[in-house]
C-alpha cells in the first residue's frame, strides 16, 4: 500500500483571520502559510492532526464550514495514483497537479468516494 496515514482535512471560511484564532485558541499552531491565487491558504498543527484551512469566495459551490476533503500522504504519489485509477473511481481533475505549497511544493490528485466525498492523495516533495 502506498498510504503512509492521514495528511490534512480541508476546511474552507469566509472568515480566514477569524478561523485562525479559533484554531490557535484550540492549541493548534500554524506552521505554514500560502497565497493561492489571491486566496489565503493555513495549514494548522495539533500533535499529528493537520488543518488546511483556506478563503472561499462567496461564490464557491462547497459548503463554508463543512470538511472539504480527507488528504491521505504519500511517498510514491505515483505510484498511488496508478492503484488507485484500478478502482475505478471518479477523478476530480486529471492526473496528478502540483501547488508550490511548503519548501519544495507538492504534488495531489484528488478523487471521489461513493458519497462524492473528496479524497486527495498527497506528496510533500
Amino acid at each position: 500500500m502506498f498510504f503512509n496515514g492521514l495528511q490534512h482535512i480541508g476546511i474552507p471560511t469566509r472568515k480566514f483571520a477569524e478561523s485562525r484564532k479559533f484554531y490557535e485558541a484550540l492549541g493548534f499552531e500554524l506552521v505554514n502559510t500560502e497565497d493561492n491565487d489571491g486566496s489565503k491558504v493555513g495549514f494548522y498543527q495539533l500533535g499529528t492532526l493537520m488543518l488546511e484551512s483556506w478563503e472561499s469566495p462567496e461564490e464557491a459551490p462547497e459548503k463554508v464550514g463543512a470538511i472539504n476533503h480527507i488528504a491521505l500522504d504519500t511517498k510514491e504519489i505515483e505510484a498511488a495514483y496508478e492503484q488507485v485509477k484500478q478502482l475505478k473511481v471518479e477523478f476530480v481533475e486529471d492526473g496528478i497537479q502540483s501547488l508550490p505549497y511548503w519548501e519544495n511544493g507538492i504534488k495531489y490528485f484528488n478523487f471521489y468516494g461513493p458519497n462524492k466525498e473528496i479524497f486527495e492523495v498527497c506528496q510533500k516533495l
